[in-house]
């Protein structure tokens, strides 16, 4: 009797080397986050320094995300895991040791550590994608795939707890250790893989000249097609709207009201993160059963005017919560209808991916996503700079009430976007 696939992914040794490897590697950056926002915050006590910190990381992918697609196409994949592994490994050690014997983390140490590490997950990104069809067969790559998203969830929801207590018990110190030890797991996982052969024969990259000019060719091309499609604009402006005005309520806005503003714990503000990871992990398969046949349009201008909604009574329950309910009570509140707006964005950018595959010529799509991605990538450390700000200066009902006007110009965008679609 055959064995079932999944049963025989989970005994192939390279690829569960591969998925240990690559789930330690973002268990271990997403427990670090957590603390290091704890670390600024409790350290300065501005939001817009936080904001920076995280801003900061924008830079390496901006300037190696083409770096790191090459080097995933034209060199030995298994390699640039490797040596990325050892890399974040080698970063880490460094600023475990600084911190325990020579001086406590500042701000700027905490920019360049962050700004490494992201240079190194930076080029793993690509080549993990890359290193798994070489690990599996052809007909295992649809169930690898399947089985090796399954952590996504799990880690979301489990770093912000673990991350906590550490930070609680030990301090950044704690965090620092733990997390060096995680990824030196990684890179041990990392040197147990064993390779095939690469399925094609190796690919030569085209000189520099003409890879530039077949480049800025393909754009023109690009734009050519979107004047013969001008609602493609509206598509690509869905993702930058929602990184300015509603993703820096997550990074910034709560984070800074949770432990400056209310002084909250740890332990409170790990639990409003675990939150937000079930919420995430719900959302998609809810998603399934809201989202059917051309209801994209309806789910993404729907979703939009409830998130505008859900804010604004947030805004005026936080506005009167001093007088209404405790601190507790606010926090609880903040979470539950932080956790719900997470839900309904999720939904929207899977109606989002939806619209786009659906509507976007084939011939155009690649360039169109990277344009997406890049204008999403610039808009959001702004609108985090811009919130951090607003955290600092002014109470948690301005940006709130940002993020509505923001979603309001969402909405209009929308509308107009799919009614261009719709007289095709």
């Amino acid at each position: 009797m055959k064995e079932n696939v999944y049963i025989h992914l989970l005994k192939h040794r390279d690829f569960m080397s591969f998925w240990g490897s690559t789930t330690l590697l973002r268990f271990a950056s997403n427990i670090l986050q957590f603390a290091v926002a704890i670390y600024v915050l409790d350290l300065t006590g501005s939001a817009f320094v936080y904001a920076t910190v995280l801003s900061i990381i924008i830079v390496p992918r901006i300037l190696c995300t083409s770096v790191a697609g090459y080097l995933a196409d034209f060199k030995d994949s298994i390699k640039v895991l490797r040596l990325g592994t050892f890399g974040i490994s080698v970063l880490m050690a460094c600023f475990f040791l600084i911190h325990v014997f020579a001086v406590p983390l500042t701000v700027p140490m905490i920019y360049a550590l962050v700004s490494g590490l992201e240079l190194c997950e930076t080029f793993l990104g690509p080549t993990e994608g890359k290193l798994l069809l070489r690990v599996v067969t052809e007909e295992e790559i649809a169930p690898a795939s399947k089985l090796s998203s399954l952590d996504d969830g799990i880690v979301e929801i489990l770093s912000p707890v673990i991350a906590a207590l550490i930070y609680g018990a030990f301090g950044l110190t704690g965090v620092l250790g733990i997390t060096f030890a995680l990824e030196d797991i990684a890179f041990a996982l990392s040197i147990r893989i064993h390779c095939k052969e690469r399925r094609e024969h190796a690919e030569t990259m085209p000189e520099e000249v003409h890879l530039v000019r077949k480049l800025v060719e393909a754009y023109q091309e690009t734009f050519k097609g979107l004047n013969s499609h001008p609602y493609v604009i509206g598509i690509i402006l869905f993702a930058p709207l929602y990184n300015f005005f509603v993703a820096p309520l997550f990074s910034v806005t709560v984070p800074h009201y949770f432990r400056v503003t209310m002084q909250a714990d740890v332990k409170m503000y790990a639990m409003f993160n675990m939150v937000l990871g079930v919420a995430g992990l719900i959302a998609p398969f809810l998603a399934m059963f809201l989202i059917r046949d051309e209801d994209e349009c309806r789910a993404n201008r729907g979703g939009t005017v409830i998130s505008a909604t859900i804010l604004l009574c947030l805004c005026g329950i936080m506005y009167f919560a001093p007088n209404m309910i405790s601190a507790d009570g606010s926090l609880y509140t903040l979470t539950g209808t932080m956790a719900f707006l997470v839900a309904v964005v999720t939904i929207m950018n899977i109606a989002t991916s939806i619209t786009l595959k659906k509507r976007v010529p084939e011939q155009i799509m690649g360039r169109v996503i990277s344009m997406i991605q890049l204008s999403a990538t610039l808009s959001l450390p702004l609108g985090q700079l811009f919130y951090g700000l607003c955290a600092d200066q002014m109470p948690i009902t301005i940006a709130l009430l940002c993020s509505v006007v923001g979603l309001a110009i969402t909405f209009v965008v929308m509308t107009q976007t799919y009614r261009a679609i719709r007289k095709m």
